[in-house]
């Protein structure tokens, strides 16, 4: 017999149980890469099966998650039949969407924030510049930089409003370009409660800062997090940051988590690094022209890391290595190793059940 839901309780208790097992994490679409198409697109090592967006959130209900990060242009044609899909497919799923959006300029987050609302996300990332490594040299070093955070203060001030108006908060993120201090100047000088950031747990590591300092410092203005990790391998001129499962590199989660336990209501989405290591080379004097004269005991943890826990020997993903064929099974299974740390982590610091708390008790 049927209840009035038209479930049968069986399978009410089962859907149930599901919810109830499902972590306060997600996925990223960008940590898929080569699974995604991002990698490789257009030439002959593309992914010739690629995962879409409505892939990548059955994915994410398989693995019992709760959130979904996911560019516009995963969404063939963007067009409204395509954007009501998504929606109802994620609603139906019970998933939160995040919309990864491209630069911080009107034009972009004009196109990114119409989408996310389209689809019914609420958050929107955005990026200052294509600067990877914490290597300022490509854009003219510190004055060059200085001019892309002025440029990103006049666009957001510009937008910032009608983000307000839609309920939508932009996040920038830290993208292996921009400093702590960085961002949260940005955020000061727009000055608008739609305008945050994104925190990507690994990415302060290529601009030497820790990821827990960083974080401390982030905390009030966070948005969004991308939950990544990277093994350290020394180089002559520094050291590379190479991908590896979230859980199982360099990253101090347990002192991350405890921080973000104050901001629950913020996304934190799994992202795996790039398919190709990123060189931060420090020991080069002009890396550091594109920076502000630092206190050395800032760097003084990263310089830890590099001592304590650099590896030797293979460093090169599937990719690097031109073994196409392996990479699907290997990204999943990266990112279920991810999943599963991660869980293990949020269970472990979950506080023991007090005695006659128990729901057979009441």
């Amino acid at each position: 017999m049927r209840n009035g839901t038209g479930s049968p309780p069986a399978e009410r208790v089962r859907r149930n149980e599901r919810e109830e097992s499902r972590i306060n994490l997600g996925i990223c679409a960008y940590g898929l890469a080569y699974s995604c198409g991002f990698v490789g697109r257009n030439t002959a090592r593309a992914n010739p099966k690629q995962l879409t967006c409505f892939d990548l959130l059955d994915l994410a209900a398989r693995l019992r998650l709760s959130s979904v990060e996911i560019p516009r242009g995963m969404a063939p044609g963007g067009d409204q039949r395509t954007t009501e899909a998504l929606r109802s497919h994620a609603e139906a799923l019970h998933l939160e969407l995040v919309v990864a959006g491209g630069s911080v300029s009107v034009e972009a987050l004009t196109e990114d924030m119409d989408f996310a609302q389209a689809v019914g996300a609420s958050v929107v990332r955005c990026v200052l510049s294509g600067v990877l490594c914490g290597d300022r040299r490509s854009v003219g070093g510190l004055e060059g930089w200085r001019q892309i955070l002025l440029k990103a203060s006049v666009d957001l001030k510009a937008i910032a409003h009608i983000a307000e108006d839609m309920g939508l908060r932009l996040g920038v993120e830290d993208h292996q370009d921009a400093t702590g201090e960085d961002l949260v100047w940005l955020c000061d000088r727009v000055d608008s409660p739609a305008v945050g950031i994104t925190f990507d747990t690994g990415n302060p590591l290529a601009v030497c800062e820790d990821p827990v300092d960083f974080a401390r410092r982030a905390l009030p203005y966070l948005v969004n997090v991308h939950l990544k990790d990277y093994r350290l391998f020394g180089t002559p001129s520094g050291f590379r940051l190479v991908h590896c499962p979230i859980g199982a590199g360099v990253v101090n989660f347990t002192d991350l988590f405890a921080l973000l336990e104050e901001r629950p209501e913020v996304p934190r989405n799994i992202e795996m690094a790039a398919l190709t290591a990123r060189h931060i080379r420090l020991l080069d004097e002009d890396y550091w022209e594109g920076y502000p004269v630092r206190d050395v005991r800032s760097v003084l943890p990263v310089l830890r890391l590099w001592h304590d826990r650099q590896e030797s020997g293979e460093w090169r993903t599937p990719w690097e290595t031109s073994v196409e064929g392996e990479l699907v099974e290997w990204e999943l299974e990266r990112l279920k190793e991810s999943v599963a740390r991660m869980r293990s982590l949020l269970e472990s610091r979950r506080e023991p059940e007090a005695p006659g708390n128990s729901l057979s008790e009441v």
